[in-house]
């Protein structure tokens, strides 16, 4: 009985040193960085007038008041373009920080805005509801 108790110990022992390494190592894997794109102006739920955003709205709903510079982030890779639509359309391609859409065209009504990484087959989108 004492030398089954002795293996379960240095067992116990074994697991308690190889699981921490085991770990780290997932953590530093996941650590790399993956490539993302994601609309950061308009953010979703908020007021927006002249391009300023003033507070957050129930339901979660996107309001602009006037002209907006639309404003995209990307991580995880350098050298590409980015590509800005509304409803569809492609209004703009920036292929330099800070990725930028002035939006400056006179619109009613609800519109989607999307932002692609061209070539990598990523985008975010928000949909919102512009006046003037």
């Amino acid at each position: 009985m004492r030398k089954g108790m002795v293996g379960i110990f240095v067992c116990c022992m074994l697991l308690a040193t190889v699981l921490p390494a085991l770990s780290t190592a997932d953590v530093h894997e996941n650590a790399l960085p993956s490539t993302s794109i994601s609309i950061s102006t308009p953010q979703p739920g908020n007021l927006y007038v002249m391009g300023a955003q003033l507070f957050r709205l129930p339901f979660n709903w996107t309001v602009i008041l006037g002209p907006i510079t639309i404003r995209a982030d990307v991580t995880g890779i350098n050298g590409f373009v980015v590509n800005f639509y509304i409803d569809g359309e492609l209004k703009s391609s920036d292929n330099s920080p800070p990725f930028e859409y002035p939006w400056w065209d006179i619109a009613f009504g609800r519109h989607i805005i999307k932002a692609e990484l061209e070539g990598y087959g990523l985008n975010d989108t928000v949909q919102v509801f512009k006046i003037f």
